[in-house]
Order: C-alpha cells, then sequence, then structure tokens
C-alpha cells in the first residue's frame, strides 16, 4: 500500500442529498484550475467571486439553469457539489473527467502534504 498521497477523487452523498465530488488531499489553491477545467470542458460559468475564510473557499458556477458549489475546506479538500438532482447528474460526468485529469503529473503541485 503506498503512503503517497495523490488527487484521486471519491464521490459522496452530502448532507442535502445530491451528490458530491471530494478530492480529499487537494490544497485550497486547487479550486481556480478545478473552477477553469470545468469551464473550459463543460462551458460552465463564475457566477460568484470566491468566498474565503480561514478554513474554506467557496464559490458556485452555472450554466443552462444547472448550479454547481466548487469549493475547499479542511473536512473534505477540494469539492463539486449539486444542489438537486439534475446538478448532481453534472456532478456525476465532471467527476470522470476529473478523475482522469488530475492524474496528469503537472497537478501533483496541488497536493496537499
Amino acid at each position: 500500500m503506498s503512503m503517497l498521497k495523490d488527487l484521486s477523487g471519491k464521490k459522496y452523498t452530502a448532507a442535502n442529498g445530491q451528490q458530491t465530488y471530494e478530492v480529499f488531499y487537494a490544497s485550497a489553491s486547487l479550486v481556480p484550475v478545478i473552477g477553469d477545467l470545468i469551464q473550459e470542458h463543460f462551458g460552465f460559468l463564475p457566477i460568484s467571486k470566491p468566498v474565503i475564510g480561514l478554513d474554506e473557499v467557496v464559490a458556485e458556477m452555472e450554466k443552462d439553469g444547472v448550479k454547481l458549489g466548487l469549493g475547499w475546506d479542511n473536512w473534505s479538500g477540494a469539492y463539486v457539489m449539486g444542489f438537486c438532482s439534475e446538478d448532481s447528474n453534472w456532478v456525476n460526468k465532471i467527476s470522470h473527467f476529473l478523475d482522469d485529469e488530475l492524474e496528469k503529473p503537472k497537478y501533483r503541485k496541488y497536493v496537499n502534504m
């Protein structure tokens, strides 16, 4: 078993009953990178400036009425989450893309050591 931390993500059901994709070992600096990837590959646009606190970063993105939460906190790492079932379908699509994308060596610098 490797003790090396990586950017592999996992899907969970959030407290709101919707899908969330979490990258536990990600640093907060991965949030704008994920935002850019979601914008480039899926056409979502930011609808708010990120709110930055001592232990979290929170932002929202939207496309055709579908809204996603994007952020980082010290419990989940970086995450993408849905607010309704249609949003959750997008979280599932995005999670498959991010699983492959975040394996690339250029993202290693975003692992929270």
